[in-house]
């Protein structure tokens, strides 16, 4: 999602109450054999009911699951009602769950719970994706369409990786993986500098 005042990735929709919180068996992406074996072990798996030691385990993994390193400090996270997000965001009813400011930080949907839901979890860490994209510029040289396409297809890209470590097939795996597939064929923003546009 882009803010016409302040770039803003969003996470919508979010899966229902059947979210995975233990993995199943099953892999649900294209992934390399000794990749999949390697990505499956970085993982945490364990409830994390700190969200500033969950931020610090998604940014490790994210670390290693890409080449960004990983900064000294971290992002402010915080948890918001569904009337702000509707207020502030989307000016009426949205799918939008979680979005990024860079100079503010990540806020997410008060009904998530990334600490126990793993599912949850793999919006925050789309989140933090992007967090981690502005520290290192990722994309600086681009324009500011082609920076927002590029940063979303990637954030998609390691989400979809991280859901399919975890071994959720849910309709949410699949939503993801097809938003992923639109973002990395996407050729234009048409549209993308609205208040709100949701590409998930």
């Amino acid at each position: 999602m882009v803010g016409s005042a302040a770039l803003a990735i969003a996470e919508p929709d979010t899966p229902g109450d059947g979210a995975l919180r233990a993995p199943k068996a099953g892999m649900y992406a294209s992934v390399d054999s000794s990749d999949s074996a390697r990505m499956y072990r970085m993982i945490d798996r364990r409830e994390i009911e700190s969200m500033p030691e969950l931020i610090d385990n998604l940014l490790d993994t994210i670390a290693r699951m890409s080449a960004y390193r990983k900064p000294d400090f971290t992002p402010h996270v915080s948890k918001v009602s569904r009337a702000e997000i509707e207020r502030t965001i989307c000016s009426g009813p949205c799918a939008v769950k979680a979005w990024h400011l860079p100079d503010t930080g990540i806020f997410i949907d008060a009904s998530l719970s990334p600490e126990t839901n793993l599912v949850h979890r793999s919006i925050l860490l789309h989140e933090l994706v992007h967090f981690l994209q502005e520290v290192n510029g990722e994309g600086a040289g681009m324009d500011e369409c082609g920076r927002w396409l590029h940063r979303e297809q990637e954030a998609y890209w390691l989400q979809n990786q991280y859901l399919s470590q975890i071994g959720n097939g849910s309709s949410y795996h699949m939503m993801v993986a097809n938003q992923s597939w639109i973002a990395s064929n996407r050729t234009t923003c048409e549209g993308w500098r609205r208040a709100v546009n949701t590409a998930q």
